[in-house]
């Protein structure tokens, strides 16, 4: 082997996994955070430094040269090898302080994380919380994040899950569009009405609507984002189903049946086994449990008290 093959970094490994995983630099920059640029050039680092071409560039995007192949098991064994040892060591330390990743919904962010962040943040000033958003499950076993607040319980057996509690969900819409198409009749279906909803519903939000029939409806809009739902309804786009905590707090917004009790789905927590015993990552699980103790009955209930307008039914 010559000196130039001999001296390849294992680092570059990543560079190349990641654009074999997505076929393309942007969105392998993406997950590794870092610019395109900087992925293009480590890959072709590994390459020189192998004496082989690993991957092809194609219309399609980038796929994985035989030499790619040939190496491509051996690569995904180090880099878990690599995550095994920084998330066992991590497990390990007993200082709460650097950074956690954490990542969950935007309505369990906005009622459960940011107070409990603002309590951390007083009793552990050098603690800090990675804070990322959205409904796209993260791998916590290749440390995409630390900590994780969902509602699908994952299966994995390195996963540790907690029960959180519940949070209740109900059909949200604004009076003026009620008053425009009347309310739904429960049990009766959704038929003829604009739905507000996501690009694809988790199994853990099923049944959705509230388990309303869907035949008939009109997708008025797909939207990931609950807050951008929130807003929608409220601009007389149609029914949303919402967290009551997030759907209550919205003035241009009433729960359709009122009277119905919200259908309530589970929060986990969910933490690598390695990691829960960390001093930051323990200080962390403390603040969101005690956090979701003090909220319990707005995240179940929602705060409908504070409105008592009915819909229209016409």
């Amino acid at each position: 082997m010559n000196r130039v093959s001999a001296a390849w970094q294992w680092d570059d490994i990543r560079f190349f996994l990641a654009v074999a995983r997505a076929r393309s630099l942007s969105a392998a920059a993406r997950v590794l955070g870092v610019g395109h640029v900087t992925v293009g050039r480590r890959v072709a680092v590994l390459e020189r430094r192998l004496g082989v071409k690993l991957l092809n560039r194609t219309p399609e995007g980038f796929s994985v040269t035989p030499a790619g192949q040939a190496i491509l098991g051996q690569c995904a064994a180090m880099e878990s090898a690599a995550l095994d040892l920084e998330r066992i060591a991590a497990g390990r330390d007993s200082l709460a302080a650097g950074t956690v990743r954490l990542t969950t919904t935007e309505a369990l962010a906005h009622r459960v994380m940011a107070p409990a962040i603002a309590t951390l943040r007083k009793s552990h000033p050098a603690l800090q919380v990675d804070l990322m958003i959205g409904v796209r499950t993260l791998d916590i076993a290749r440390r995409d994040a630390d900590l994780a607040v969902r509602f699908a319980r994952p299966t994995a057996p390195e996963l540790v899950c907690r029960k959180l509690g519940e949070v209740g969900f109900s059909l949200y819409a604004s009076p003026s569009y009620l008053s425009r198409c009347g309310s739904p009749t429960r049990g009766a279906g959704l038929a003829g009405y604009d739905l507000i909803t996501f690009t694809g519903a988790p199994a853990a939000t099923s049944p959705f609507f509230m388990g309303e029939a869907l035949e008939g409806a009109r997708v008025a809009v797909r939207c990931d984002n609950p807050l951008i739902q929130v807003e929608a309804a409220a601009q007389d786009v149609g029914i949303a189903e919402l967290a009551c905590c997030l759907g209550d707090e919205c003035a241009g917004l009433v729960r359709i049946w009122p009277d119905e009790p919200p259908a309530l789905r589970t929060a986990w927590l969910v933490v690598h086994q390695d990691l829960r015993r960390s001093a930051r990552i323990r200080v962390v699980t403390s603040a969101i449990v005690e956090t979701f103790r003090r909220q319990s009955g707005t995240l179940r209930r929602g705060a409908i008290a504070r409105r008592t307008r009915r819909p229209v039914s016409i």
